[in-house]
């Protein structure tokens, strides 16, 4: 049985919550909220303790894994109090607002040696998961090109610092890193990124359309947003274009993700020669596979190596590109682009 916290009782937590009572071998044996009435009230409904006092969650329960929920600019600061400890961690997307903090993070991971995982949960996501497969096994042939597409209506119910330039970043940090991360994921290493990009009354660049090529040779165009007007449905979408087939998967959820009762779905290949055939896939919690894969890194006592941490890195590096591309209307070469962290000022 693997004992675990949770670090911050937002929205997401409630995922990752949601995907631990799914598997038998996980026991949430506390949860930590810098409101610690807020972490007390939803532990009761676990049965488990909850506090405002990291230090004393750590020492109290001793867990052997914890989930980071905290808000994005403050992952560097629990990440390392969870390696002082030495406890394993799920840490949630984005690493962290910037390179240099991610630089410091995974430092401190690197010194302690514990098991360490960024929650990129598309690679677990149903749809994804099978694209990622047929690519491998080569059923599309040489890929062309790759296009992807998130976008949401704002919510007004988000945490307020999610739209701030530099706690949050908006949509090019929150949701662009999703698939500029399955583009790593398919396709390897990344060797430039150029960005279109608008703000809006947020300051963050909230409007993305993204160009990345990767060193093996695969262009990839990926768009973000977080202005779609009123009622305008969470969706997202991607397209790969090879030399034995075309791919598509399309999904819409309602106004939120979290809208499932509202989701619809496509999943559609075009072969060569055949034409037109529609796929289908297991439709599995993919933030249950997340934490049962970390899990088992966890009681096996192995690094994760569908997601690591030179992975994760590189995704952030490319993002703070697609940043300084989108101010400076340059193409960005990413081996050797030095991005500001002012995070450290």
């Amino acid at each position: 049985m693997v004992r675990l916290v949770i670090i911050g009782c937002g929205r997401i937590a409630q995922n990752h919550i949601a995907a631990a009572k799914q598997l038998s071998d996980v026991k949430i044996v506390g949860l930590f909220d810098h409101n610690g009435e807020k972490a007390a009230a939803l532990a009761e409904t676990l049965g488990c303790k909850g506090y405002g006092d990291m230090e004393e969650l750590l020492n109290e329960q001793k867990p052997d894994a914890a989930v980071i929920c905290v808000p994005t600019f403050a992952h560097e600061e629990y990440v390392k109090i969870c390696a002082s400890h030495h406890v394993a961690v799920l840490c949630e997307k984005p690493l962290e607002r910037t390179t240099g903090a991610c630089e410091r993070l995974l430092s401190a991971v690197k010194e302690a040696d514990i098991i360490f995982m960024t929650a990129q949960v598309v690679r677990f996501w149903p749809g994804y998961v099978e694209i990622k497969e047929m690519v491998d096994r080569g059923e599309l042939g040489d890929i062309y090109m790759i296009r992807c597409r998130r976008v949401t209506s704002r919510d007004d119910a988000v945490a307020k610092w999610l739209n701030m330039p530099k706690l949050g970043g908006g949509a090019i940090h929150d949701m662009l890193v999703h698939d500029v991360d399955f583009l790593r994921y398919l396709c390897g290493p990344f060797k430039t990124g150029f960005a279109n990009a608008t703000k809006d009354e947020t300051g963050c660049y909230n409007n993305v359309m993204a160009n990345i090529l990767c060193k093996n040779g695969v262009h990839a165009m990926a768009e973000a947003s977080f202005t779609m007007q009123t009622g305008y449905p969470f969706s997202f979408s991607i397209s790969l274009i090879g030399s034995k087939a075309t791919l598509e998967y399309n999904y819409h959820a309602g106004i939120r993700i979290a809208d499932t009762d509202e989701q619809e779905s496509s999943f559609r290949i075009w072969r060569e020669g055949t034409g037109l055939e529609e796929l289908s896939f297991a439709e599995e919690d993919a933030f249950k596979r997340q934490l049962g894969y970390f899990v088992e890194c966890v009681k096996k006592n192995e690094k994760p190596t569908l997601i690591t941490p030179e992975q994760t890195y590189e995704v952030i590096k490319m993002i703070d590109a697609l940043h300084e591309s989108a101010h400076s209307g340059q193409n960005i070469e990413l081996d050797t682009y030095q991005p500001f962290d002012f995070k450290k000022k």
